[in-house]
C-alpha cells in the first residue's frame, strides 16, 4: 500500500491548512515590478487584499544600534511575534535582520509569516507553547524558485529557547516578583478590553531579548483565560516603541525608552532594567484570580482546566478579571471549608492521643477495685 502524505490525511479530516507568507527586498515582488520591499512568495490560500491591508503592515525590523557593522545575521535578535486579526486568524511571524539584498549594497529584513484559520486558531490558544515556541522560519528566499510557496498542516516546535525550568528562575533572570507578575497579568486583561499597549524593558543585550521574552511569555500566557489570549498579540523584540496595530505586549532591550512619551503613557511600562514601573490607572489591589493563577502555576494542566471550564460557561464579559472572581469563589470556599475541617479532625486527634501518667492510670484503677469491694463485702 502507498504511504499518503500527512497533509493529504490532514485534508481528509476537514482540517484547514497553514497559510505562509514571505517579504523581504527584492528586485521584485508579487505587488512590485520595481525593486524594494514586497511579497516575495505566498501560498495559494491567501488573498491580495489580506496580503496587503493586513500581513504586509506586520512586516517590519530594525537592527540594534549596538550591531551596527556585524555581519553575522546569526547575532541578531528574532523578532517573533503574534496577532489575532479582526476576522479570527491568526498570524505567527518571525522578523530577522538579512544582511545584503541582491545588490550587495543594503541591508534588508526577511519576514516569514504563518497564518492560521479561525477553525484551527482554538489549538493553539489553548496550548500557547505552539505559538512561543513555533519554528521552522525561513530567514531568505530564492525568487527564482517562483512566487507561490506550499501549504503546511502544522507549524514545527523548538523547545531550544525554553530557558526556564520554574517561574522563581524567571524572576531570578529578569528581576522580576509576584506582585510585578500579577500586575502584568492585569495589565493584559486592560490590553484585551481597552487596547492598551504592554511595554516590558529586559535587562539584556539585544542577543538574549528573543529567548528572555519566550520564558516570560511561556508563564504569562498560563495564566490568561482564553478570551484574552484570543485579543492580544506579542512581539518578542523592537528597537523602541512603535504603536503597530494588534499588537499589545512589546519586549524592548534595555535603555530602549528614553522618556516617556504621551503614546506610550496610555499603556503600561514595566522598564524591569531600570527598576521604573509606569502603571497608571491599574487597579493593584489583590485579586482571588490572580492568587488563583500564582498558586498553580507551575500547573498548567490545572489551569487550562478552569480556562476550558470558563470559555464555556454563561459569564457576560469574558476579557473582565471580575467575572472569573465569581467563578473561583465557589472554589475558594470549598478549600477553606476542606482546611477548617482537616484543622478540626487534627484537633481531635490530637485529644483523643493525650497520653496519660502510668501511675496515674494505675492509682485510679486501684481505688475502683477497692470501692467494688466494700460493696460487696457490704452486701455480704
Amino acid at each position: 500500500m502507498v504511504a499518503l502524505p500527512y497533509e493529504l490525511f490532514r485534508w481528509g479530516e476537514g482540517v484547514k491548512m497553514i497559510q505562509q507568507h514571505y517579504y523581504t527586498r527584492e528586485r521584485k515582488g508579487i505587488f512590485s515590478r520595481t525593486p524594494g520591499y514586497d511579497t516575495v512568495a505566498k501560498s495559494k490560500g491567501l488573498y491580495e487584499g489580506f496580503i496587503t491591508s493586513t500581513l504586509q503592515g506586520m512586516c517590519f525590523y530594525e537592527a540594534p544600534a549596538s550591531l551596527a557593522g556585524e555581519e553575522d545575521t546569526l547575532k541578531y535578535p528574532r523578532a517573533l511575534f503574534c496577532v489575532n486579526t479582526e476576522d479570527d486568524k491568526m498570524i505567527i511571524g518571525q522578523s530577522v535582520f538579512a544582511g545584503k539584498d541582491y545588490t550587495g549594497q543594503r541591508n534588508r529584513y526577511f519576514t516569514h509569516n504563518y497564518i492560521i484559520s479561525e477553525d484551527e486558531r482554538d489549538k493553539y490558544i489553548a496550548n500557547p507553547d505552539r505559538i512561543i515556541y513555533s519554528s521552522g522560519f525561513a530567514r531568505e528566499y530564492d525568487i527564482e524558485k517562483g512566487m507561490v510557496i506550499s501549504e503546511v498542516s502544522e507549524i514545527a516546535r523548538s523547545k531550544n529557547d525554553d530557558c526556564f525550568n520554574s517561574i522563581e528562575e524567571l524572576f531570578l533572570a529578569t528581576g522580576m516578583n509576584i506582585e510585578l507578575f500579577t500586575n502584568l497579568i492585569k495589565a493584559c486583561f486592560d490590553s484585551a478590553q481597552y487596547g492598551k499597549k504592554i511595554y516590558i524593558v529586559l535587562d539584556s543585550e539585544s542577543n538574549k531579548v528573543t529567548e528572555l521574552a519566550k520564558g516570560m511569555l511561556k508563564y504569562l500566557y498560563r495564566g490568561l483565560p482564553f478570551a484574552v489570549r484570543r485579543k492580544i498579540g506579542f512581539i518578542t523584540y523592537m528597537k523602541e516603541p512603535r504603536m503597530k496595530d494588534l499588537i499589545n505586549i512589546v519586549f524592548l532591550c534595555k535603555g530602549s525608552i528614553k522618556r516617556l512619551t504621551t503614546e506610550i503613557k496610555a499603556g503600561y511600562v514595566f522598564d524591569l532594567a531600570s527598576k521604573n514601573f509606569y502603571l497608571d490607572g491599574m487597579d493593584e489591589e489583590k485579586d482571588i484570580f490572580t492568587h488563583f493563577v500564582m498558586d498553580n502555576i507551575e500547573n498548567g494542566e490545572t489551569l487550562n482546566d478552569f480556562f476550558y471550564k470558563a470559555d464555556k460557561s454563561c459569564i457576560e464579559d469574558k476579557l473582565s478579571i471580575s467575572e472569573y472572581e465569581g467563578l473561583l469563589q465557589p472554589i475558594e470556599e470549598k478549600k477553606t471549608n476542606v482546611k477548617v475541617t482537616e484543622e478540626t479532625k487534627k484537633e481531635f486527634e490530637d485529644k483523643e492521643s493525650v497520653n496519660y501518667d502510668p501511675v496515674e492510670v494505675s492509682s485510679i484503677w486501684k481505688k475502683i477495685i477497692n470501692f467494688i469491694e466494700k460493696l460487696i463485702f457490704k452486701k455480704i
